[in-house]
């Protein structure tokens, strides 16, 4: 799983976007994904280190995905037609999420 670490400095001046959020400025984009939360974690102290401001660590928590679905069937219970929907999936982390409620 993927992290992103982000310079959150100035989120007060940061403009508004059309969507309700904020608009990342160019210079404070993110180029780099960190390839686990360990390193991630690393890389955002030594940034913390070496420049002034805040650095906020990002992980994913679900991922939007178009699937086919079985939208007729024939009496045979055959699927006769599919159809294409998004679908948001959650990302579960294997250490510490399971699938089970309790």
């Amino acid at each position: 799983m993927t992290h992103l670490i982000l310079d959150g400095a100035d989120l007060g001046i940061w403009s508004s976007h059309h969507s309700g959020g904020l608009l990342i400025p160019p210079d404070k984009r993110p180029s780099v994904l960190q390839a686990d939360r360990e390193c991630a974690e690393l890389e955002c102290l030594r940034l913390a280190q070496l420049h002034p401001g805040v650095f906020v660590l990002f992980a994913p928590v679900a991922m939007a995905k178009r699937l086919s679905e079985v939208s007729h069937v024939n009496l045979r219970g055959e699927a006769v037609r599919l159809r294409n929907v998004a679908r948001l999936l959650p990302i579960l982390d294997p250490l510490t999420d399971s699938e089970i409620p309790f």
